[in-house]
């Protein structure tokens, strides 16, 4: 992997890291008048987001991107699945609009996984696995 690509990756992983904090930090001021569904989804989702991100940080799976999109479309639909009450329309525009922003991150790192060039490196020669040195 290039730097380049290197660094698009560790982009959108931040990006999903502040967008799951925010998420996470919005739970203490949303006006959602001691609806702790709507806080509970919103909280677990954001602390999902924002670890997968760290995780994807730190490792170089390519599985971060799957578990983005999932995460970010589980989000987004929160509202409908869920059934928000009504009135809270500040807790649907977090979970929705946060919710596309992690799933679009996740969308563009499979799509960039699929458009890397796969490298080969040659790890051993025929003298080195017949023992015999020249």
């Amino acid at each position: 992997m290039s730097n380049r690509q290197r660094t698009s990756e560790i982009v959108r992983d931040v990006v999903v890291f502040v967008t799951g904090a925010v998420l996470v930090a919005s739970t203490v001021w949303l006006p959602v008048q001691g609806d702790q569904e709507v806080t509970g989804a919103i909280l677990v989702l954001g602390i999902l987001a924002a670890s997968t991100a760290l995780w994807a940080i730190g490792s170089s799976s390519r599985q971060s991107h799957w578990t983005h999109v999932g995460l970010g479309l589980l989000l987004a639909v929160s509202p409908a699945l869920m059934v928000f009450p009504s009135g809270l329309l500040a807790a649907d525009l977090f979970a929705i609009v946060g919710g596309l922003v992690i799933a679009a991150m996740g969308a563009l790192g499979v799509l960039a996984s699929r458009r890397a060039p796969i490298t080969s490196q040659v790890i051993a020669t025929s003298d080195d696995r017949t023992g015999v040195r020249i």
